[in-house]
């Protein structure tokens, strides 16, 4: 590819990322705002984090909750850390929030416009490997449909508040996908490993046998919290 195709294709590429950004992100109503400042803060899902610590707790016991706890910990050190600290700042790709040309276009929620690199998304890469490491470890199509949708509303929401190009997401998107599906058999083969030399019931008895329903319970509490307190706060 000749450097003026490839000049192009990037051309191409960004336009068509600003005008997908423009058409999510405007002004919105108070509600709305509220809505997705709140959808997108990490704070917001510690209960859903405590609900699902505690249901895996109950099915596992305190042993392998230690080997599951440390893989969803890898996992997110991949997903969160290396993306922030070393993706990041090697590509040195601008937010939105900081590029000229478009930043002065964009509608910001209390002016807030995150830190100065957006390529690739965190919270996309965040929550695309929480829902494809729930969706394999529970093979149940209410945890699948409810988390990947959880996920998706956070991805809208960063584009929403200015925060990232949808290409962000994308590459966020992807590399969570990757690293969850690598820590998820890495933590299968743990798992059946220890029930070779331990009196340990079959992963699918402990994972696949049901919905994960407290869970999916806590997504949608949690979701109509935020939409009650936005409706009120307006």
């Amino acid at each position: 590819m000749t450097n003026s195709t490839s000049d192009t294709l990037l051309q191409t590429v960004q336009s068509i990322d600003q005008e997908i950004l423009t058409a999510i992100n405007f002004d919105g109503s108070n509600t709305y705002d509220t809505f997705w400042m709140l959808y997108t803060n990490r704070y917001t899902w510690i209960p859903l984090a405590v609900v699902s610590a505690y249901y895996l707790l109950h099915r596992i016991g305190w042993r392998h909750a230690l080997i599951l706890g440390t893989s969803v910990i890898i996992m997110f050190l991949l997903s969160d850390y290396f993306v922030s600290a070393a993706i990041k700042p090697f590509v040195a790709r601008l937010r939105p929030s900081h590029q000229s040309g478009i930043m002065d276009a964009l509608f910001y929620v209390h002016g807030y416009r995150g830190g100065m690199y957006g390529f690739p998304s965190n919270h996309a890469s965040n929550g695309f490997a929480i829902a494809t490491f729930f969706a394999l470890l529970f093979r149940k199509p209410g945890i699948i449909i409810c988390i990947f949708l959880w996920a998706m509303a956070s991805c809208y929401s960063r584009i929403y508040l200015g925060l990232h190009y949808p290409t962000d997401i994308l590459a966020g998107a992807i590399l969570g996908v990757l690293f969850s599906t690598l820590l998820y058999f890495f933590y299968s083969r743990l798992y059946q490993r220890e029930a070779e030399n331990r009196p340990m019931p079959p992963f699918k008895t402990v994972y696949q046998e049901k919905e994960p329903w407290p869970i999916i319970l806590a997504v949608g509490a949690t979701v109509l919290s935020v939409l009650v307190y936005s409706l009120l706060a307006a």
